[in-house]
Protein backbone atom coordinates (compact mmCIF):
# COMPACT_ATOMS: atom_id res chain seq x y z
CA UNK A 1 0.00 0.00 0.00
CA UNK A 2 2.85 2.28 0.78
CA UNK A 3 4.67 1.66 -2.56
CA UNK A 4 1.26 2.07 -3.73
CA UNK A 5 1.07 5.81 -2.16
CA UNK A 6 4.75 6.57 -3.32
CA UNK A 7 3.92 5.77 -7.06
CA UNK A 8 0.97 8.09 -7.22
CA UNK A 9 2.42 10.67 -5.69
CA UNK A 10 5.86 9.88 -8.22
CA UNK A 11 3.53 10.65 -11.13
CA UNK A 12 1.88 13.45 -9.73
CA UNK A 13 5.09 15.29 -8.67
CA UNK A 14 5.99 14.27 -12.78
CA UNK A 15 2.79 15.55 -13.85
CA UNK A 16 3.09 18.78 -11.31
CA UNK A 17 6.44 19.55 -13.26
CA UNK A 18 5.58 18.83 -17.05
CA UNK A 19 2.76 21.06 -16.48
CA UNK A 20 4.93 23.88 -14.89
CA UNK A 21 7.57 23.33 -17.75
CA UNK A 22 5.03 22.87 -20.52
CA UNK A 23 5.31 25.57 -23.54
CA UNK A 24 2.16 27.24 -22.52
CA UNK A 25 3.68 28.28 -19.12
CA UNK A 26 6.81 29.09 -20.47
CA UNK A 27 5.34 31.60 -23.10
CA UNK A 28 3.15 32.77 -19.80
CA UNK A 29 5.82 33.27 -18.24
CA UNK A 30 8.22 34.52 -20.91
CA UNK A 31 8.97 38.26 -21.44
CA UNK A 32 9.62 37.03 -24.95
CA UNK A 33 5.82 38.78 -27.03
CA UNK A 34 6.35 37.03 -30.58
CA UNK A 35 7.05 33.67 -28.17
CA UNK A 36 3.54 34.71 -26.70
CA UNK A 37 2.30 35.44 -30.65
CA UNK A 38 3.15 32.18 -31.79
CA UNK A 39 1.53 30.28 -28.84
CA UNK A 40 -1.57 32.59 -29.24
CA UNK A 41 -1.48 31.01 -32.71
CA UNK A 42 -0.97 27.72 -32.01
CA UNK A 43 -3.53 27.39 -29.09
CA UNK A 44 -6.24 28.98 -31.72
CA UNK A 45 -5.93 26.34 -34.09
CA UNK A 46 -6.26 23.89 -31.02
CA UNK A 47 -8.97 25.57 -30.38
CA UNK A 48 -7.75 25.82 -26.53
CA UNK A 49 -9.43 29.70 -26.70
CA UNK A 50 -8.83 30.42 -22.98
CA UNK A 51 -5.35 29.80 -22.45
CA UNK A 52 -4.98 32.04 -26.14
CA UNK A 53 -7.20 34.83 -24.39
CA UNK A 54 -4.69 34.39 -21.48
CA UNK A 55 -1.61 35.35 -23.62
CA UNK A 56 -3.82 38.15 -25.52
CA UNK A 57 -4.56 39.68 -22.12
CA UNK A 58 -0.49 40.05 -21.96
CA UNK A 59 0.27 41.18 -25.24
CA UNK A 60 -2.62 43.47 -26.45
CA UNK A 61 -2.11 46.44 -25.28
CA UNK A 62 1.60 46.02 -26.72
CA UNK A 63 0.16 46.28 -30.61
CA UNK A 64 -1.62 49.26 -29.95
CA UNK A 65 -0.91 51.91 -33.04
CA UNK A 66 0.83 49.35 -34.82
CA UNK A 67 0.13 47.86 -38.00
CA UNK A 68 -0.43 44.63 -36.45
CA UNK A 69 -3.26 46.03 -34.05
CA UNK A 70 -6.30 45.43 -36.18
CA UNK A 71 -4.90 42.10 -36.85
CA UNK A 72 -4.57 40.95 -33.58
CA UNK A 73 -7.70 42.79 -32.10
CA UNK A 74 -9.83 40.54 -34.83
CA UNK A 75 -7.94 37.17 -33.37
CA UNK A 76 -8.61 38.26 -29.89
CA UNK A 77 -12.64 38.88 -30.63
CA UNK A 78 -12.66 36.28 -32.56
CA UNK A 79 -10.77 33.98 -29.49
CA UNK A 80 -13.28 35.51 -26.50
CA UNK A 81 -16.23 34.68 -29.16
CA UNK A 82 -15.65 30.90 -29.22
CA UNK A 83 -14.42 30.98 -25.78
CA UNK A 84 -18.39 32.16 -25.69
CA UNK A 85 -17.43 35.14 -23.87
CA UNK A 86 -19.73 36.83 -25.62
CA UNK A 87 -20.52 39.50 -23.74
CA UNK A 88 -16.80 40.44 -24.28
CA UNK A 89 -16.37 39.39 -27.66
CA UNK A 90 -19.00 42.04 -28.79
CA UNK A 91 -17.44 44.46 -27.09
CA UNK A 92 -14.25 43.81 -29.18
CA UNK A 93 -15.78 43.89 -32.42
CA UNK A 94 -17.78 46.91 -31.46
CA UNK A 95 -14.66 48.73 -30.40
CA UNK A 96 -13.07 47.18 -33.58
CA UNK A 97 -15.42 48.86 -36.01
CA UNK A 98 -14.96 52.36 -34.08
CA UNK A 99 -11.12 52.17 -34.25
CA UNK A 100 -10.60 50.60 -38.06
CA UNK A 101 -13.43 52.71 -39.65
CA UNK A 102 -11.87 51.74 -42.96
CA UNK A 103 -10.45 48.30 -42.36
CA UNK A 104 -11.48 46.02 -45.18
CA UNK A 105 -12.64 43.28 -42.34
CA UNK A 106 -14.90 46.29 -40.71
CA UNK A 107 -18.03 44.56 -42.16
CA UNK A 108 -17.41 41.40 -40.45
CA UNK A 109 -16.41 42.73 -37.27
CA UNK A 110 -19.75 44.61 -37.46
CA UNK A 111 -21.69 41.50 -38.09
CA UNK A 112 -20.18 39.43 -35.52
CA UNK A 113 -20.51 42.02 -33.18
CA UNK A 114 -24.13 41.47 -33.74
CA UNK A 115 -23.51 37.84 -33.79
CA UNK A 116 -22.54 38.09 -30.57
CA UNK A 117 -25.48 39.42 -28.67
CA UNK A 118 -27.10 37.07 -30.95
CA UNK A 119 -25.37 34.27 -28.71
CA UNK A 120 -26.59 35.71 -25.98
CA UNK A 121 -30.44 36.26 -26.77
CA UNK A 122 -32.37 33.69 -23.88
CA UNK A 123 -35.18 31.53 -24.84
CA UNK A 124 -38.41 33.15 -25.34
CA UNK A 125 -39.91 32.71 -21.86
CA UNK A 126 -37.15 34.43 -19.97
CA UNK A 127 -36.53 38.32 -20.83
CA UNK A 128 -36.06 39.28 -24.01
CA UNK A 129 -33.58 42.16 -23.65
CA UNK A 130 -30.59 40.61 -25.12
CA UNK A 131 -32.68 39.46 -28.26
CA UNK A 132 -33.75 43.28 -28.95
CA UNK A 133 -30.23 44.84 -28.47
CA UNK A 134 -29.08 41.77 -31.25
CA UNK A 135 -31.80 42.52 -33.52
CA UNK A 136 -30.97 46.34 -33.62
CA UNK A 137 -27.51 45.54 -34.01
CA UNK A 138 -27.89 43.14 -37.12
CA UNK A 139 -30.54 45.58 -38.37
CA UNK A 140 -27.58 48.08 -38.16
CA UNK A 141 -25.20 45.63 -40.11
CA UNK A 142 -27.54 45.10 -43.06
CA UNK A 143 -28.74 48.92 -42.88
CA UNK A 144 -24.48 49.58 -43.79
CA UNK A 145 -24.08 46.94 -45.80
CA UNK A 146 -26.50 45.81 -48.17
CA UNK A 147 -24.95 44.05 -50.26
CA UNK A 148 -22.60 42.66 -47.83
CA UNK A 149 -21.34 39.11 -47.36
CA UNK A 150 -23.22 38.59 -43.99
CA UNK A 151 -26.50 39.51 -44.89
CA UNK A 152 -28.02 36.46 -45.68
CA UNK A 153 -27.17 34.93 -42.28
CA UNK A 154 -28.08 38.19 -40.79
CA UNK A 155 -31.74 38.05 -42.51
CA UNK A 156 -31.93 34.07 -40.84
CA UNK A 157 -30.90 35.76 -37.77
CA UNK A 158 -33.06 38.34 -37.78
CA UNK A 159 -36.30 36.18 -38.58
CA UNK A 160 -35.25 33.98 -36.00
CA UNK A 161 -35.21 36.80 -33.42
CA UNK A 162 -38.42 38.45 -34.64
CA UNK A 163 -40.23 34.72 -34.03
CA UNK A 164 -38.70 34.76 -30.71
CA UNK A 165 -40.45 37.94 -29.88
CA UNK A 166 -43.49 37.34 -31.53
CA UNK A 167 -43.93 34.24 -29.34
CA UNK A 168 -42.92 35.65 -26.10
CA UNK A 169 -45.90 38.49 -26.71
CA UNK A 170 -48.09 35.72 -27.86
CA UNK A 171 -47.67 33.76 -25.12
CA UNK A 172 -48.20 36.51 -22.50
CA UNK A 173 -51.40 36.87 -24.33
CA UNK A 174 -52.68 33.68 -24.42
CA UNK A 175 -51.71 33.22 -20.32
CA UNK A 176 -54.39 36.18 -20.04
CA UNK A 177 -56.89 34.25 -22.11
CA UNK A 178 -56.02 30.84 -20.07
CA UNK A 179 -56.45 32.53 -16.73
CA UNK A 180 -60.25 33.63 -17.75
CA UNK A 181 -58.65 37.45 -17.76
CA UNK A 182 -60.47 37.95 -21.21
CA UNK A 183 -60.43 41.72 -21.23
CA UNK A 184 -56.33 41.57 -20.01
CA UNK A 185 -56.86 39.20 -23.18
CA UNK A 186 -58.28 40.73 -25.88
CA UNK A 187 -55.81 44.02 -25.49
CA UNK A 188 -53.06 42.04 -25.50
CA UNK A 189 -53.86 40.19 -28.73
CA UNK A 190 -55.09 43.41 -30.53
CA UNK A 191 -51.74 44.97 -29.02
CA UNK A 192 -49.72 41.89 -30.76
CA UNK A 193 -52.18 41.92 -34.24
CA UNK A 194 -50.73 45.65 -34.80
CA UNK A 195 -47.30 45.11 -33.15
CA UNK A 196 -46.85 41.69 -35.04
CA UNK A 197 -48.18 42.02 -38.79
CA UNK A 198 -45.87 39.47 -40.08
CA UNK A 199 -46.45 36.83 -37.45
CA UNK A 200 -47.13 33.48 -38.05
CA UNK A 201 -48.84 33.61 -34.76
CA UNK A 202 -51.80 35.97 -36.55
CA UNK A 203 -54.34 33.78 -36.71
CA UNK A 204 -53.96 32.57 -33.24
CA UNK A 205 -54.13 35.60 -32.14
CA UNK A 206 -57.20 36.70 -34.20
CA UNK A 207 -58.93 33.27 -32.87
CA UNK A 208 -57.75 33.93 -29.27
CA UNK A 209 -59.49 37.19 -29.40
CA UNK A 210 -63.01 35.92 -30.89
CA UNK A 211 -62.92 33.07 -28.32
CA UNK A 212 -62.04 35.93 -25.30
CA UNK A 213 -64.52 38.15 -26.62
CA UNK A 214 -67.07 34.95 -26.67
CA UNK A 215 -66.35 33.97 -23.12
CA UNK A 216 -66.37 37.51 -21.68
CA UNK A 217 -69.70 38.27 -23.81
CA UNK A 218 -71.52 34.82 -23.03
CA UNK A 219 -70.72 35.23 -19.16
CA UNK A 220 -71.79 39.12 -18.66
CA UNK A 221 -74.24 39.94 -17.10
CA UNK A 222 -77.94 39.74 -19.17
CA UNK A 223 -78.02 42.70 -20.66
CA UNK A 224 -74.66 43.09 -21.88
CA UNK A 225 -74.61 39.83 -23.46
CA UNK A 226 -76.18 40.68 -26.63
CA UNK A 227 -73.46 43.45 -27.45
CA UNK A 228 -70.57 41.85 -26.20
CA UNK A 229 -71.57 38.39 -28.25
CA UNK A 230 -72.28 41.10 -31.30
CA UNK A 231 -68.65 42.22 -30.77
CA UNK A 232 -67.53 38.54 -30.85
CA UNK A 233 -69.56 38.20 -34.46
CA UNK A 234 -67.27 41.06 -35.73
CA UNK A 235 -64.07 39.39 -34.57
CA UNK A 236 -65.33 36.08 -36.41
CA UNK A 237 -66.01 37.53 -39.58
CA UNK A 238 -62.48 39.71 -39.57
CA UNK A 239 -60.81 36.03 -38.71
CA UNK A 240 -63.08 33.77 -41.48
CA UNK A 241 -62.31 36.66 -43.83
CA UNK A 242 -58.29 36.61 -43.69
CA UNK A 243 -57.15 33.38 -42.67
CA UNK A 244 -60.39 30.86 -44.20
CA UNK A 245 -57.80 28.29 -44.21
CA UNK A 246 -57.10 28.18 -40.78
CA UNK A 247 -56.48 25.23 -38.25
CA UNK A 248 -59.09 27.00 -35.97
CA UNK A 249 -62.07 27.38 -38.69
CA UNK A 250 -63.84 24.98 -37.47
CA UNK A 251 -63.51 25.80 -33.75
CA UNK A 252 -64.58 28.98 -34.89
CA UNK A 253 -67.48 28.55 -36.98
CA UNK A 254 -68.50 26.72 -33.21
CA UNK A 255 -68.42 29.74 -31.82
CA UNK A 256 -70.56 31.59 -34.64
CA UNK A 257 -72.87 28.87 -34.00
CA UNK A 258 -73.15 29.64 -30.09
CA UNK A 259 -73.80 33.18 -30.89
CA UNK A 260 -76.26 32.81 -33.18
CA UNK A 261 -77.69 30.70 -30.88
CA UNK A 262 -78.30 32.58 -27.66
CA UNK A 263 -81.15 34.07 -26.72
CA UNK A 264 -81.95 36.51 -24.71
CA UNK A 265 -83.78 36.16 -21.55
CA UNK A 266 -86.36 38.09 -22.34
CA UNK A 267 -87.31 35.88 -25.34
CA UNK A 268 -87.28 32.51 -23.42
Amino acid sequence: MKRLTNKYLLFSIIAALTFACSPYQKALKSEDTMLKVRMIDTLMKKEKYGKAIALFDQVKNKYRGTDSAPDMALKYAEALYKDRTYILSANQYERFTTSHPRHPKRDMALFMAAKSHYQMSEVYSKDQRDTKIALAKLQDYINVYPDGEYVKEANVLVDELRTKLDKKAFEIARNYHHRERYIAAIESFENFILDHPGSTYQDDAHFYILDSQFEYGINSVATLVPERLELAKNYYNTFARRFPNSEYMEDANEILEKIEAYKPETEL
